[in-house]
């Protein structure tokens, strides 16, 4: 009998240890390798075998898609607006423009700002199936206040201040003679450019020079030349023939008209780009209130038709779109 007792004395102490362990397992703490429940809706979780729990929201993860995703929205969102300009009217690089505005008070940095067309939106079809291509990309470059005549201009960021416009072209402007055209803010004098045959704006430059008539030193001209100055169109630069209308010989006529030679002199100076710029660069209202820039891509960027123009700030966030 004591035998007896003595085994289910035995019994009775396992059964004990037994309690005491499974009461420890179940207050311990859990096991830190599983990660905590997400809240995230942009993520997706799925079971692996085991209890590991393993991301595929962010990228391809075992061969699928991350799901999409829209880039958080720019401080500038509210106040930078985009417009699709001619896009979806020419396929030239030198033609296509869009237009971005500063609809603030403010003065906005857009060096660097990213251009994203809608190629990775849309479907194309290739060899009997829809693909997709990834996005053109386009920065925006540095550009000059003042456009020298002698091509030596200084570079700097481009800075939309309240209410200005830029006009992005795609492409460049081929014709670098007698000025090298890069990025650039529109001036008084810049109008001189846009009449030469050699370049090609869209949309044209402003014509906003400064009068002839009213240059400094047309008073001490004499009658005959005064006269002759007022004839003369604001943004253009005359003629320096050989002939007169006639056809005659003449050293110092303009636009076919025999001058003084101090009269020829004065207008050679005085009106053309290069004139322009070296007695009115100091005037107070030089600068005009649009930037003309320009991406130097070869090829057309916007499509015709089913086209996203996307601008993007420095961080990578959309500040505005277009759609057409």
């Amino acid at each position: 009998m004591s035998k007896s007792l003595q085994k289910g004395s035995s019994d009775i102490v396992g059964i004990i240890i037994l309690v005491i362990i499974i009461t420890i397992l179940l207050a311990s703490p859990k096991d830190p390798s599983k990660p905590p429940t997400f809240t995230n809706s942009n993520q997706v979780w799925s079971w692996t075998q085991g209890t590991t729990l393993t991301s595929i929201g962010s990228a391809n993860a075992r061969g699928g898609e991350a799901p999409s995703t829209s880039p958080s929205s720019s401080n500038y969102s509210s106040i930078i607006s985009v417009s699709s300009g001619n896009a979806p009217y020419t396929y030239q690089s030198y033609e296509e423009y869009i237009t971005i505005d500063n609809q603030s008070f403010s003065s906005i940095d857009i060096t660097d700002w990213q251009l994203r067309n809608g190629k990775d939106k849309r479907s194309y079809s290739q060899g009997g199936s829809l693909q997709r291509f990834s996005a053109d990309i386009a920065l925006i470059p540095q550009g000059t206040i003042l456009l020298s005549p002698s091509g030596n201009s200084l570079m700097q960021n481009i800075v939309l201040n309240g209410g200005e416009r830029a006009i992005v072209t795609t492409g460049s402007i081929g014709a670098n003679s007698p000025y090298r055209i890069m990025s650039f803010k529109e001036s008084i004098c810049t109008g001189y450019i846009e009449s030469l045959s050699d370049y090609a704006f869209s949309p044209a430059l402003s014509q906003n020079c400064p009068s002839p008539a009213k240059d400094s030193g047309v008073e001490n001209l004499d009658s005959q030349c005064r006269n002759f100055i007022n004839t003369l169109y604001s943004c253009r630069t005359p003629e320096f023939n050989a002939k007169t209308s006639n056809g005659a010989t003449c050293n110092t006529c303009v636009n076919g008209e025999i001058l003084s030679s101090s009269c020829t002199a004065f207008i050679r100076e005085h009106y053309s780009y290069r004139g322009c710029v070296a007695y009115h660069k100091n005037d107070q209202n030089f600068s005009g209130r649009t930037w003309r820039i320009f991406l130097g891509r070869g090829w057309e960027m916007w499509a015709k038709d089913y086209e996203t123009i996307e601008l993007y700030d420095r961080l990578g966030q959309l500040v505005n779109f277009q759609n057409y």
